[in-house]
């Protein structure tokens, strides 16, 4: 049932005179009837199309997009990936990496824990025992960190795990605070993809077609996030990739991961 055949019956009803006998009155009725099928049918007809409508994919807000692209251009980016023994409040910083938006890296340590001396978190970082035992300990690079962090404007895969840890670590060994300013990319991909769900960067990176390996090493992930940051300047939310690569993507055994590591 199309929309004009709908509107012409209508206006025949608006203009149609008073019944003048029992026979125009059952006319009249049965028009009515066919009247309201019709347009019964058109309704449910547009129900359907706008189900359709609702179900497409949502399309990146222009104000991320746009965000991006500014950001992309600022001079002094860095992303800013940190390596622990783990998750805990307590958890000591092994690693430090800052690079800048080609992918150079600013800053690159590895520290000594104190706290749990020894651990390396090998599986999850990539970092052997041997280079955790001959690193300097936190308090030895903190200085030369604070030095590559001035006048930097950050982006960090889950900042308050970053600024936490740091927060934490420093005051532990007693050293001056750090006072970060940038913002955190898993919370502008949670709005450029419209959930309120926390995205796993590995997920994240899947999307866009770039494999982050899983555990992936802090410059894997530092990769991933410039690669996210280059397509969402793109206005691009996802790519077409084989059915293996999604599969792995989706592997469960990979949700072990996330006890054990943040990302």
């Amino acid at each position: 049932m199309d929309f004009s055949t709908v509107e012409k019956h209508l206006q025949q009803e608006e203009q149609a005179s008073p019944a003048r006998s029992h026979t125009e009155l059952i006319q009249l009725h049965k028009a009515r009837a066919t009247l309201g099928h019709e347009l019964s049918t058109l309704h449910k007809a547009v129900n359907a199309l706008f189900s359709r409508y609702h179900r497409l994919v949502k399309l990146p807000d222009l104000e991320h997009v746009e965000w991006a692209n500014a950001v992309l251009h600022f001079p002094n980016l860095a992303f800013c990936v940190i390596d622990s023994t783990g998750i805990r409040a307590e958890s000591d910083i092994v690693r430090v990496l800052l690079t800048d938006v080609q992918g150079n890296p600013l800053f690159d340590r590895i520290i000594r824990p104190q706290r749990q001396p020894g651990q390396a978190n090998t599986f999850y970082t990539g970092i052997t025992h041997e280079q955790i035992s001959n690193a300097p300990v936190l308090a030895e690079i903190w200085d030369e960190l604070r030095a590559a962090l001035v006048g930097k404007y950050l982006l960090a895969y889950n900042w308050k795990f970053l600024g936490d840890r740091l927060r934490e670590n420093a005051l532990c060994s007693d050293l001056p605070p750090l006072y970060l300013v940038g913002e955190c990319l898993m919370n502008r991909a949670a709005s450029y993809y419209s959930t309120s769900t926390a995205l796993k960067l590995a997920d994240l990176c899947g999307r866009i077609g770039q494999t982050l390996p899983q555990p992936a090493t802090a410059l894997e992930r530092a990769a991933g996030q410039r690669a996210f940051l280059h397509a969402m300047a793109q206005g691009i939310t996802t790519v077409p990739f084989p059915q293996a690569l999604s599969g792995a993507l989706e592997d469960d055994s990979l949700d072990d991961l996330d006890e054990e590591h943040p990302f």
